[in-house]
């Protein structure tokens, strides 16, 4: 079987100049590109064969990354987004036919959901001719979607992409969505930690009485430890 291929276009196609959506500093370009990175890496330790439309501020005109798209012959394609307007939530669009690209629109959004964001449905958006509105989705070879985390515009709703981890956390979420779509049996991250916890207390006086009991035990378990030795010593003399 043939490794599975995936383009991820960041939006805005001209990275360098066309910043997005703009609002208090926060510029969609970066947001669309910490997304997408995320994404990629999840892909890439999946065995899914990734190529993106730029990995750094750059000027490329959607007309050159659907070519690149075109070229690459993915089996999916996804443009990462962020959405102004001063709505609240996440969104995708699909191709008009549905098929994988509605697929893929909803398995994206399912994900998206479970990490804590709003969902504004999948949709279709049509041109005055009938056919899909963006050029992304109309004109690649391969199932497309645009996906539209979050609105820059809303500080409540940008939120949901407030640090690096939860940025991390969306990109991971697509990637989920995309590898759903393609069938993958999505892996739990290498090096993940697994814990013990004993209790978890409102008060401090409560965590630290519990503390000091189980230190009391390891102490009295390690001291008959070593009288058992000791007795098995002796009575081998």
């Amino acid at each position: 079987m043939s490794t599975p291929k995936v383009f991820i276009g960041v939006g805005h196609w001209l990275g360098g100049i066309d910043p997005g959506a703009v609002s208090n500093n926060t510029k969609e370009k970066n947001l669309n590109l910490s997304i997408a990175l995320a994404c990629r890496d999840v892909l890439t330790r999946h065995g899914i064969s990734v190529k993106m439309s730029r990995t750094k501020d750059e000027d490329d005109k959607l007309s050159d990354e659907i070519k690149e798209c075109n070229a690459y012959s993915p089996d999916l394609a996804v443009d990462i987004h962020n959405n102004a307007g001063g709505g609240d939530g996440a969104e995708a669009f699909y191709h008009y036919g549905g098929g994988t690209s509605k697929t893929l629109a909803e398995n994206i959004l399912a994900e998206i959901v479970k990490v804590g964001q709003n969902s504004r449905g999948a949709k279709v958006r049509k041109n005055n001719n009938g056919k899909d509105y963006y050029g992304f989705i109309r004109e690649t070879s391969a199932p497309a979607v645009i996906v539209e985390c979050a609105f820059v515009d809303n500080a409540q709703d940008l939120k949901i992409l407030a640090s690096e981890g939860e940025r991390k956390a969306v990109g991971e979420a697509i990637a989920k969505g995309i590898l759903k779509t393609l069938g993958v049996e999505i892996q739990a991250e290498r090096g993940s930690l697994y814990r013990v916890q004993v209790g978890a207390y409102l008060l401090r006086s409560n965590a630290e009485a519990m503390h000091k009991n189980i230190l009391t035990k390891l102490l009295l378990t390690f001291a008959q430890a070593i009288l058992v030795c000791a007795y098995i010593a002796y009575l081998r003399r």
